[in-house]
């Protein structure tokens, strides 16, 4: 088991390696499809992983690869955010995970901007709130 694990860990962060000098590219058409593979077979794996650093890396990872792949299908990575946001002990991770499934829901109504360098994670989350904040209150103000 624990090799296993160890398995596991080398290849997400190999994957995370790999998504982070693909996603610093200037230029969105670069962007690997074997990306977009790799992380839609791994993610899920990885949200279950009983590291807490591995779990949020994943979580902010899925949703920079949504950022760039907007049309492919996350529902597998979705239910396992959910899975997340409702029964990871961490209260940080829960919160994370429910933003990025609300943004992988609903991400065709949320436009996220990462920064350079080293992109900001609670920058992206940040935005992800603000503006599912807004839409919120801006529905509710109509009815």
């Amino acid at each position: 088991m624990k090799r296993y694990i160890n398995k596991a860990v080398v290849v997400v962060l190999a994957l995370l390696t790999l998504s982070i000098s693909v996603f610093a590219q200037p230029n969105k058409a670069r962007y690997s499809d074997k990306v977009l593979e790799q992380g839609l077979k791994v993610f899920p794996t990885s949200l279950q992983s009983d590291y807490q650093g591995i779990v949020e890396s994943t979580i902010y990872n899925v949703v920079l690869l949504k950022n760039y792949f907007p049309n492919a299908n996350y529902k597998t990575i979705v239910d396992e955010l959910n899975s997340v946001a409702q029964g990871n002990d961490n209260p940080v991770i829960r919160y994370k995970a429910h933003l990025a499934s609300m943004y992988l829901t609903y991400g065709s109504n949320i436009e996220i901007t990462p920064t350079e360098p080293g992109y900001d994670p609670e920058k992206i989350f940040r935005q992800i709130a603000e503006q599912l904040e807004k839409k919120l209150l801006v529905s509710n103000t109509n009815e």
